[in-house]
C-alpha cells in the first residue's frame, strides 16, 4: 500500500513540476505574447491600413514612397553610386563580350580588320576610347581611395569630399591618358 501511495504521490509530483517547469512557463509566455502581438497588427492594419490610407496619401499629395527624392545628392552619394556602377560595368561587359566571342563565326583578327575597314573618325575612336578607359580608371582609384578609409585616413567630412574631387579629376587624366596610347 505504501508503494502504490508512493508511486501515485511521485506521478502527481512529476505532473505538477511538468506543468510549472521554466520552458513550459517560457512556452505559455510566447504563446500569449504571439496572440497579442497579432492582435495589435490586426488592430493596426484596421487603423492604418485599405483603401481609405490609401486614399488619404493620394488626396495630401504624398508619394507612394519617398527613397531619395527627399534627400539631397551629396558628393558622396554620387560617388558611391557610380563605383557601385562601374564595379557592375566592369564585370558585365568583359563577361559579356567573352561570352559573344565564343560563339561568333571568326576569329578576333577578323573584326579588327572590320573595324579598321570602316574608316571611323579619329574622333569617334578617341572618344569611344575614353569612354571605356574613363569606368576603369575611376574604379582603380576610388578603390584606392575606400583601401585608405579602411585604413582609417580621411574620414572627415572635409577630407571624403576633397578625395572625391581629387579622385574624378585624377581618374579624367588617367582615362586621357589611357587614351592617347
Amino acid at each position: 500500500m505504501m508503494s502504490l501511495l508512493r508511486c501515485v504521490n511521485l506521478r502527481l509530483i512529476r505532473e505538477a513540476t511538468n506543468k510549472c517547469s521554466p520552458a513550459t512557463l517560457v512556452r505559455l509566455q510566447q504563446k500569449s505574447w504571439v496572440n497579442i502581438k497579432a492582435k495589435e497588427m490586426e488592430n493596426a492594419a484596421q487603423v492604418l491600413g485599405g483603401v481609405e490610407f490609401e486614399i488619404k496619401n493620394k488626396n495630401l499629395k504624398r508619394p507612394l514612397s519617398p527613397h531619395l527624392s527627399v534627400h539631397k545628392m551629396w558628393n558622396n552619394m554620387v560617388l558611391s553610386m557610380t563605383h557601385r556602377f562601374t564595379g557592375v560595368f566592369l564585370y558585365v561587359i568583359p563577361f559579356g563580350l567573352a561570352s559573344v566571342a565564343i560563339w561568333l563565326p571568326e576569329s578576333y583578327p577578323d573584326y579588327l580588320g572590320v573595324l579598321g575597314d570602316l574608316h571611323l573618325n579619329k574622333f569617334i575612336i578617341a572618344t569611344t576610347k575614353f569612354l571605356i578607359a574613363l569606368p576603369f580608371s575611376f574604379h582603380f582609384l576610388n578603390g584606392i581611395r575606400h583601401l585608405i578609409w579602411d585604413a582609417g585616413h580621411w574620414l572627415t567630412v572635409k577630407e571624403v569630399n576633397r578625395t572625391g574631387y581629387i579622385v574624378v579629376a585624377l581618374a579624367v587624366a588617367l582615362a586621357i591618358h589611357l587614351t592617347s596610347l
